[in-house]
């Protein structure tokens, strides 16, 4: 019976086992076969007709329909009237097999819109031609051609039509995401909108690659509603604000991604109008390579042939500041609290009290400094200022940290120790006076603390050093009440409106100080303490001025609010420790030991708080550290590389051929362009870099008011490095122009200038205005400018601190900075000397010509020697214009030292040319028809005479168009009457049908006519002459009859002998 019992047990567990396993298996088999299913490939699906199309858009309203599946569009479709709205979702692939589908329209009110709303991340759009519009109404924001927003691959596709919106719009796509890729796709037509609009996207968190934009970017006012009218000066030459036409890009309108190996053959922005406009993208933080522009672009303010504005990849480092140590010394200070308490439990009911209020007022201050923290959290900016700290009253105090024992304001204390019941807390408002502002801060060299800390002796292990113990007053509050001075409490009588909403200086603690923040005396040794310190004192300077950032804070009353409160509740401990201090020579050591920490405990807080300035007294250097100089190869961050630009870019203010600046975006700027590193606290450091490397310009640059260069126009922050300006800067008007940088305030390295270049002032080969410039070279022709020129920069802070260095440039008459060369630094060199230094670009060795049509189009480039002429035979044809003829500006072509561009001009076709030859002041022959000069018409006299009856008047060559006729007007030397036009061409002479218009005779000249001759008749052989006329052609009028009458009678004849 056991038996049986112990097997059905047995059977029993392992069936429950059994269960158990399948309980956790089936989940398992049934988790994969649904990741099976998830995954599996999806039926086809075929578009042949426009009702197929629309079925795809119905079922893809259910974003898992399309994933996996693939969709083959094998016709051309044509939706006008079809009411297609867009495909809602796509997760799948569609091959477009190259087929073509118009009549897209796209108006309805909405986001998000395009051929397809949503690209999904897994899908793959290919091959596919889009024609038609994508203009939403409504909020009409992430607009594109063929994606609103695409998070897939969009390959060899097209899209030829008009994209428009209020923001982030794109021909392709409004908005690129981070797992979006575009590449080898075209763009036609239009593109327009307000803020971020790109020829291919909008924004570009992806990846654009082998992609060309043809289409026209922001061209016109009419299309962004703007009305010029209601535009007041102001409007024109403030700031930008919300309404402005921001980011607005050939590519991209904005792109932190990357852009790479594309091309914008399209016109970008409007003149005087937009800000942020670049050929290649508007603004960017990302990784733009290998890009060209031949589009023209036009900006009110930062204008570049590739990208706008640059701005800088920022990482946010922070550290821990005062406030964090302050919050974690309070926790330390709330421990001991605790523990006093628990010892305080057998003593007197008036010392329980006592720390039991001492603990409530800890907790109330670590409060006061979390929220303190956490208000400090908010908005800040820096600037700097300059505290003047006066050290008069702290070398007093620090003289009579000396104290006696027998002083009457000290307390006794069982071990002899002297605690002075009178400190303070310190200043915890940091306010500071917009007028010279001056506060106690330490000496660093003399390595001290601040007055106002009482001195304090005790017996102590025979280890532990001298150190002085002080709190800082900041002497700036200048308050008569002394009371509240000695707690650091705000002045009431102090207006909001006057104080200033910072965080003021806040010395760090002394790391060498020892925790207890006691001056430890040997009785014996008193006198030599005494004079040590009395000859620390005298060493000290009265004053000193110490340049720190100035934190300004938004949430200034919430500030204001907190620090008040810590400053009070401080104050409440340090009363209550005094108290303790009197009340506790009467209990057991336990307690003395506990309220001793409590006080040494204090001290380090006071340490703490005196030592806040020096987390803060910190250089704006330190504050942003630009490491844009140490840029690699690997770098990808806020870069240009290898790109050129040959468009011409025109802007109001901060123009560049490559970037019109390269800056932080204080204003408009949508997203936190930096990452952090730490917890949050004060103290942090900005690790910015922005970077332009083997960039290449050969477009006109031209700037209306201020900053044009060939590379950046405005270069606030990071380093232009191997990078060549050839292009024309062209700024009459504007101060700041340079071959590289208009003006720049960080690194411009290894680069290069052969341009010419015209300003209002402030004009160098490299820079206008400067600040670090190594081994650049240039070769320039400055045209205009009216002081601060240079072949290297027009201005400079200081050309020997060693900023600038290592600089060369072609000798011209031009001295290298500011009228004024340097050997080594600015060093003038003849052409040969140049052209022979090592690492030259090609493009200095010889000169170039280049014939250009009135826009800038290119017609033919030509490469002379140095020094040699131009050979006029090899003069490229003026472009043919329709009622217009042209010719080349009118240039020296002789003995050229410097590159030029020969533009086309053009004129209204001339009617009529005239003779040189005239005949009582008026031209002997006229010629009427379409001619492409307006010079005099040259006659020549030749011998050749048509054999006529009559005499020769005169006969005259002219030369004429050959591929049309014309009217020839002729004025003979005495009359018109009896005179006939004889013409000749290669057929031979001709007499020409002649008419009389009052002094000329008039007849058509046809095409190929070298020369004519007038003829005269004699008078009485006129009649004759027409007589015979008439008799013969009386004669030949009876032959004919007669052969007319034998041709009848032949033809009876053979009919009679057919019957």
């Amino acid at each position: 019976m056991n038996r049986i019992s112990d097997l059905t047990r047995r059977l029993w567990a392992a069936l429950l086992a059994l269960c158990l396993v399948l309980a956790l298996t089936l989940p398992v088999f049934a988790e994969g076969e649904s990741e099976t299913a998830d995954t599996a490939e999806k039926e086809t699906f075929h578009i042949g007709t426009v009702d197929d199309l629309l079925q795809l858009a119905d079922s893809c309203r259910l974003d898992s329909w399309s994933k996996n599946r693939t969709v083959y569009l094998d016709a051309d479709l044509e939706l006008t009237g079809s009411g297609f709205a867009g495909i809602p979702s796509f997760s799948g692939v569609f091959e477009g097999q190259g087929h073509t589908i118009s009549g897209l329209s796209l108006v309805d009110d909405g986001s998000v819109i395009g051929f397809f709303r949503y690209v999904q991340k897994e899908a793959n759009v290919r091959d596919l031609v889009v024609r038609g519009r994508a203009m939403p109404s409504g909020s009409r924001t992430t607009v594109g051609g063929l994606a609103g927003s695409n998070a897939g691959t969009l390959h060899n596709c097209r899209f030829e039509g008009v994209s428009s919106g209020a923001s982030i719009v794109g021909g392709i796509a409004g908005n690129n995401l981070v797992t979006g890729v575009i590449e080898s796709c075209i763009t036609t037509g239009s593109v327009y909108g307000a803020h971020f609009i790109g020829g291919l996207a909008g924004q570009n968190h992806g990846i654009i690659a082998n992609s060309t934009n043809a289409a026209s970017v922001n061209t016109t006012v009419e299309q962004n509603d703007i009305d010029l009218s209601s535009l007041t000066l102001n409007d024109l030459i403030g700031t930008e604000n919300a309404a402005d036409i921001t980011d607005i890009g050939g590519i991209a309108g904005q792109s932190s991604g990357v852009i790479r190996a594309c091309m914008n053959r399209g016109t970008v922005g409007y003149q005087h109008m937009g800000y942020n406009v670049g050929g290649i993208a508007g603004s960017q933080t990302g990784y733009i390579e290998g890009c060209v522009n031949y589009g023209t672009v036009y900006a009110r303010k930062e204008g570049g042939g590739i990208v706008g504005q640059m701005e800088p990849s920022s990482t946010l480092q922070y550290t821990k500041d005062t406030l964090q140590e302050l919050s974690e010394e309070m926790t330390t200070l709330q421990a001991l609290v605790d523990r006093a308490c628990d010892d305080a439990s057998a003593a007197s009911s008036d010392l329980s009290n006592q720390l039991h209020n001492l603990q409530n007022s800890v907790t109330s201050s670590r409060s006061a400094i979390e929220n303190l923290l956490k208000q400090a959290e908010d908005g800040l900016s820096i600037s700097s200022q300059t505290v003047k700290t006066d050290l008069t009253q702290f070398k007093q105090n620090l003289k009579d940290t000396t104290g006696d024992a027998s002083d009457p304001n000290a307390t006794k204390q069982p071990d002899g120790a002297i605690i002075d019941p009178g400190y303070s807390i310190g200043d915890l408002t940091g306010s500071s006076s917009e007028e010279e502002t001056t506060a106690a801060a330490p000496e660093e060299s003399a390595d001290t603390a601040p007055a106002e800390q009482p001195a304090v002796t005790e017996d102590a292990p025979a280890e532990q050093t001298d150190q002085p113990a002080a709190e800082d007053t900041p002497a700036e509050q200048a308050e008569s009440d002394t009371a509240r001075e000695a707690h650091s409490q705000p002045d009431p009588g102090t207006a909001a409106d006057d104080s200033d909403p910072t965080v003021g200086p806040m010395p760090t603690p002394d790391q060498n100080q020892a925790d207890t923040g006691y001056i430890v005396e040997e009785p014996e040794n008193k006198d030599i303490a005494k004079d040590l310190v009395d000859g620390i004192s005298d060493a000290i300077p009265d004053s000193v001025d110490v340049e720190i950032p100035k934190v300004e804070l938004t949430n200034r009353d919430a500030i204001t609010a907190s620090k008040n409160d810590l400053s009070s509740n401080l104050t409440g401990i340090g009363d209550i420790v005094s108290s303790l201090n009197t009340s506790a020579s009467g209990n057991s050591q336990a307690l003395i030991n506990d309220v001793r920490a409590i006080s040494n405990q204090i001290n380090k807080i006071g340490q703490t708080l005196s030592g806040a300035s020096e987390n803060v007294n910190r250089d704006a250097d330190d504050i942003v550290d630009d490491v844009s100089d140490d840029d690699t190869d690997d770098d990808v961050e806020a870069k240009v590389t290898n790109c050129i630009n040959s468009g011409t870019v025109n802007a109001d203010l901060n123009a560049g051929g490559i970037t019109g600046a390269m800056a932080r975006e204080n204003d408009l700027d949508p997203e936190d362009d930096y990452t952090t590193a730490g917890s949050e606290s004060l103290n942090f450091t900005f690790k910015t870099r922005v970077v332009a490397r083997d960039c290449t310009n050969y477009g006109t640059v031209s700037a209306k008011k201020q900053r044009a260069g060939g590379i950046v126009g405005d270069a606030e922050m990071g380093s232009v490095i191997d990078c060549r300006g050839f292009g024309t800067v062209d700024a009459e008007d504007a101060a700041g122009v340079g071959g590289v940088a208009g003006v720049s305030k960080s690194v411009i390295r290894d680069s290069y200038a052969k341009c010419r270049l015209s300003g209002s002032k402030q004009v160098g080969g490299i820079a206008g205005s400067g600040a670090t410039i190594e081994n650049c070279r240039a070769m320039v022709m400055i045209e205009s400018g009216s002081e601060q020129i240079g072949a290297i920069a027009g201005i400079v802070n200081d050309p020997l601190d060693g900023s600038v260095t290592g600089n060369t440039f072609v000798d011209t008459g031009t001295a290298g900075i500011d009228s004024v060369s340097y050997k080594g630094i600015a060093e003038p060199l003849s052409y040969a000397d140049f052209a022979a230094q090592e690492n030259l670009p090609s493009d200095f060795s010889s000169l170039c010509i280049r014939f250009v049509t009135e826009d800038d189009s290119l017609v033919q480039q030509y490469y002379i020697p140095y020094g040699s002429d131009f050979p006029t035979d090899q003069l490229p044809p003026v472009p043919h214009h329709e009622g217009q003829y042209g010719s080349w500006e009118d240039v020296d072509l002789t003995n050229m030292t410097f590159d030029a561009t020969i533009h086309a001009e053009y004129n209204s076709m001339n009617t009529v040319r005239q003779s040189q030859e005239k005949r009582s002041g008026r031209s002997i022959v006229l010629v009427e028809g379409s001619f492409d000069t307006t010079d005099e018409l040259m006659l020549h006299e030749i011998d050749d005479a048509p054999q006529t009856l009559g005499t020769l008047v005169e006969a005259w060559g002219l030369e004429l168009p050959a591929d049309t006729g014309h009217t020839l007007r002729y004025m003979p030397p005495e009359t018109t009457d009896n005179t006939v036009l004889w013409v000749k061409t290669d057929a031979g002479w001709q007499q020409a049908e002649t008419s009389v218009d009052g002094s000329y005779l008039t007849c058509t000249a046809p095409a190929g006519t070298t020369a004519f001759a007038a003829v005269q008749v004699p008078a009485s052989k006129v009649p004759l002459l027409a007589a015979a006329c008439g008799a013969a052609a009386a004669l030949l009028l009876v032959i004919l009859f007669i052969a007319r009458k034998r041709k009848k009678r032949k033809a009876k004849k053979a009919a009679e002998k057919a019957k």
